[in-house]
């Protein structure tokens, strides 16, 4: 059965089928090696790649679909919908083999496609795993909320990938899409599921527990005591500690610049201290500055208590001379037109304060 659809919001998951199938035992135990590398140095991978698209080049529609699940699964759902336009979004894992299958697929689909992943997105650390999950929850509601706004029909395509990744997928979906499918090698149909009519936690829940989402965002453990009365559904307990539900993840990416942009929060360090002229300039900030520099203090306290690096967006370096005297760094806080900029100095007993707030330097 067909469905006609206008416009058709594709996202879709990418494991490494393309690179597998076919490949000798040998070469699946090797990708299996590096599955969680990030940057693969080797001419054994570059060479299998080159390989992958000389055939993909040389194939025609079906023989593509039989060398990878993603690009089967993709020609499936477009059978189904005959979208009258379609764009699509490929989801991959933060490893050089998730990259380099990703690209693949997206070199077969054409112009109207974006990659999507997150730093961390691999299966070795479940710390990184899910800030990186939380991350691609922020990115994805961002997409779809905007082409839903534009009247685009969503679909979650979830017949390639990793089990890992699109267990999670599977909830986001049911939440925030139209529909989610699947389909497996044997099945000559896709499997559907549609919306749940799930509704959203209210942002006054987030308020109240707005330090515990904050903390759990940027990586911080948090304890079940310490998470108190926050709704069960917001949150999923491990053992004594809890992480954010799908639910609770989707809940804040939508309502996270709505808190931020109201007023500075207190820092989530004791080792970080924000001095009054910054909260004086932040009460004259335009809404999304305000929502940048509260994410910068976030990030910021959890580099100084956890190690936890950066975005490469949010440098942090040393001043050069004594163009803001009294202060000895800066940390950028927005980027476009003026860079913003958070300038402070290490105090007494390992402390960082940030002294003052500008769009420049002095």
């Amino acid at each position: 059965m067909q469905i006609l659809t206008e416009r058709l919001l594709l996202v879709s998951t990418c494991g490494t089928s393309l690179l597998t199938n076919p490949a000798s035992e040998e070469v699946k135990k090797w990708l299996t090696k590096i599955s969680n590398e990030a940057v693969v140095v080797s001419d054994q991978l570059s060479t299998l790649v080159s390989d992958r698209r000389d055939q993909l080049l040389a194939a025609d529609e079906s023989t593509r679909r039989k060398m990878s699940a993603e690009l089967n699964g993709i020609g499936a759902v477009l059978e189904r919908y005959r979208p009258g336009e379609v764009f699509h979004v490929i989801i991959h894992t933060d490893t050089a083999v998730g990259k380099a299958s990703a690209e693949l697929i997206e070199e077969c689909l054409g112009s109207r496609v974006t990659r999507l992943s997150a730093g961390g997105l691999r299966t070795d650390h479940l710390g990184s795993f899910r800030a990186a999950i939380a991350d691609i929850t922020k990115q994805l509601d961002e997409i779809v909320r905007s082409y839903q706004e534009k009247r685009w029909f969503v679909v979650f395509n979830l017949t390639g990938g990793f089990k890992s990744l699109n267990g999670y997928l599977q909830t986001l979906a049911m939440i925030s899409a139209d529909r989610c499918v699947f389909l497996f090698e044997s099945a000559p149909e896709l499997m559907e599921i549609p919306r749940l009519p799930v509704r959203h936690a209210e942002l006054e829940e987030l308020r109240r527990h707005v330090t515990i989402f904050r903390r759990l965002a940027v990586g911080y453990s948090v304890s079940a005591a310490d998470a108190g009365d926050v709704p069960e559904s917001l949150l999923i307990q491990n053992d004594s500690e809890v992480t954010t539900s799908v639910l609770g993840d989707v809940a804040w990416a939508r309502h996270r610049s709505t808190i931020f942009a109201e007023k500075i929060h207190e820092t989530l360090s004791k080792n970080v201290r924000i001095a009054d002229p910054v909260r004086r300039t932040f009460n004259n900030l335009e809404a999304t500055q305000k929502v940048q520099v509260n994410e910068a203090l976030d990030e910021f306290c959890a580099y100084i208590d956890l190690g936890r690096p950066l975005p490469k967006s949010r440098t942090f370096k040393k001043l050069q001379g004594n163009p803001v005297p009294g202060s000895s760094h800066e940390l950028y806080a927005w980027s476009g037109g003026a860079t913003g900029r958070l300038f402070g100095h290490d105090e007494s007993q390992g402390r960082f304060v940030f002294d003052r707030l500008d769009s420049h330097l002095p």
